[in-house]
């Protein structure tokens, strides 16, 4: 699972399994889509830029391709 901690509020966004995200701020919880749209819980906004950047598509770190790209040799 994903985790970040949001740098203003603190609260945590996990991605789940299911590809949503739980949001915990302070022992509160919400259920958001990857958009930030609620799903369930007590929290019922979020972060929506947050929400799509931890749900997004994640692409390969170039920094250490090259690395190990460069150790192979």
């Amino acid at each position: 699972m994903r985790t970040i901690r949001h740098p203003l509020s603190g609260a945590t966004y996990d991605l789940t399994e299911a590809g949503t995200i739980l949001v915990d701020n302070k022992g509160v919880t919400g259920e958001f889509t990857a958009h930030g749209v609620w799903l369930s819980g007590q929290l019922k906004q979020a972060d929506a830029h947050l929400c799509l950047w931890i749900a997004g598509k994640q692409l390969p770190n170039r920094f250490q391709q090259a690395a190990t790209a460069l150790a192979a040799e």
